[in-house]
């Protein structure tokens, strides 16, 4: 290590141990750190602000008016919404409005993902609301009920306890989704609290929707979300925009789509990145969505994004995931589901460098499992420098992106 220096770090573990990692290259390498814009956590005040000044909508206590009972969906701990911070708002607002605590459920929109325990819940939620409320996870096999299909033929099954409410809130945050734009919005009715067929229809490869990273308008993806959540009557969206220290640096209240669109403006100024010429190696960590390593494919943003390519074909993309909870879990794209084989990290590449995976926490035959190249895992750092040097010598140009999955493309 004596001729190595720590030039650049990652930012590592959401939910679990937050940092920034250090890395060590070889002195004589050229080293860019590639940052997000970023912005200023807007503080509390700036949360009861987006409260007051709802878009698209009435404020959530009018909303609350005559009510009897509602849902507040929120995400899971593979998304960095700090849930805990907009709760508070969130239920103030209810309560106001007139709806009592004991009539107001928390549903964790876990689309196709593994359910959380207590502990996690406590991590995501707070430990005060998770002693003092019901709180349950989606289950996207049973406790459903069918609405009809969306004109873009999708069967609209979605949680039983989420269509009886009388007023549905969907708390989230706005990172960039290669298949709807953006998270966020009506994504955590469909497929957060959705039945396993009507996320493979929205989600299968062959169903000719149009999608894309950062797309919006246009993204018939998205209109099928957005088509599911008009369906069930889903009445208001609590969504923010996020920097590196998973900081609010924008909060929307309002409409599942106006409120939404707002955001989506504010992340494509916060997640902006100047994007280097062209480079040996891409470090791409998956973070704020590296709880699990099979989220990593998130970290695709700056180069899904950028308008031209900016790692060589002789080059080398590494993936880097502190994998908290290890490889992961998905319904339709883990081993062997339904959507499983062909949804691998080899497959979005449109063309060939290297990939090397920095993840210390899964095997090779994890990797193997879930379609992609065992022998390229690196479960050290050190490990990952060595096999860039073998190939690259003493003349190496690396681009890091720190937190890769909420980073996209300055145009």
């Amino acid at each position: 290590m004596a001729e190595e220096a720590f030039s650049a770090w990652l930012r590592w573990g959401c939910w679990y141990a937050e940092k920034n990692l250090p890395l060590a290259f070889p002195k004589k390498w050229q080293v860019l750190m590639c940052l997000p814009q970023g912005g200023k956590d807007i503080g509390e005040a700036g949360l009861k602000v987006a409260f007051e000044r709802p878009i698209g909508t009435t404020r959530l206590r009018e909303l609350a008016k005559g009510k009897r009972s509602a849902v507040i969906v929120v995400d899971d701990l593979t998304r960095p919404t700090p849930a805990a911070r907009l709760l508070p708002f969130v239920l103030g607002e209810l309560v106001d409005g007139g709806i009592p605590t004991e009539r107001i459920r928390i549903l964790l929109g876990i689309a196709a993902h593994h359910p959380l325990n207590r502990e996690q819940m406590v991590r995501k939620l707070g430990k005060d609301i998770v002693a003092h409320f019901w709180v349950q996870n989606h289950c996207p096999f049973e406790n459903l009920d069918y609405l009809g299909t969306t004109r873009n033929g999708t069967p609209v099954y979605l949680n039983r306890e989420f269509l009886r409410a009388d007023l549905k809130v969907c708390v989230g945050s706005i990172l960039p989704h290669g298949h709807a734009g953006f998270g966020g919005g009506a994504k955590l009715v469909l497929p957060g609290v959705a039945g396993i067929e009507s996320i493979y229809h929205n989600h299968r490869p062959d169903n000719g929707f149009r999608k894309g990273i950062a797309l919006t308008e246009g993204n018939i993806a998205r209109e099928d979300m957005e088509e599911a959540a008009a369906m069930a009557g889903l009445d208001a969206i609590v969504n923010v925009v996020l920097n590196p220290r998973r900081g609010i640096v924008g909060c929307f209240v309002g409409h599942f789509v106006d409120a939404h669109r707002a955001g989506c403006e504010l992340a494509r100024r916060a997640y902006a990145t100047p994007i280097p010429e062209e480079v040996d190696v891409a470090v791409l960590s998956a973070y704020p969505k590296d709880s699990e390593v099979y989220q990593c494919v998130n970290a695709f943003a700056p180069l899904s994004s950028a308008p031209k390519r900016f790692v060589h074909e002789e080059g080398t993309i590494v993936f880097a995931s502190a994998g908290s909870e290890g490889m992961g879990t998905h319904y339709l794209a883990g081993p062997g589901m339904r959507l499983g084989a062909r949804r691998t990290v080899a497959s979005r590449l449109n063309h060939r460098p290297q990939r090397l995976y920095f993840a210390p926490t899964v095997n090779a035959h994890d990797l193997w499992q879930w379609g992609w190249d065992g022998e390229a895992l690196c479960q050290s750092w050190r490990e990952v420098v060595r096999r860039l040097r073998e190939r690259y010598g003493n003349e190496c140009r690396i681009a890091v992106f720190p937190c890769a999955a909420m980073q996209l493309a300055q145009v």
